[in-house]
């Protein structure tokens, strides 16, 4: 995160590297905002622009069983059906 974001937020160095809680993604994979987590301090629609790179952990184990891309839903899936009001 970047110097004059954790002093809005007052966050310490300690929490400066945080936890991605959320993401976009859009339809070619492409990530357009961040919820992240820095110590007891959540916030919400970070850009790439407003986050530093480090480290980061691939979490494809949260793919679909037999799915080597992030984020592929199979289209038949109920779950994914639109829900009435």
């Amino acid at each position: 995160m970047s110097s004059t974001l954790q002093e809005r937020y007052g966050i310490t160095e300690e929490n400066a590297v945080g936890e991605v809680l959320w993401h976009s993604l859009n339809e070619n994979g492409d990530i357009g905002v961040y919820d992240m987590k820095f110590g007891d301090t959540i916030i919400r629609n970070l850009t790439e622009a407003d986050i530093e790179e480090g480290h980061t952990e691939d979490h494809k184990r949260d793919a679909p069983t037999g799915s080597e891309e992030h984020g592929v839903q199979d289209e038949d899936d109920p779950k994914r059906k639109k829900r009435k009001k």
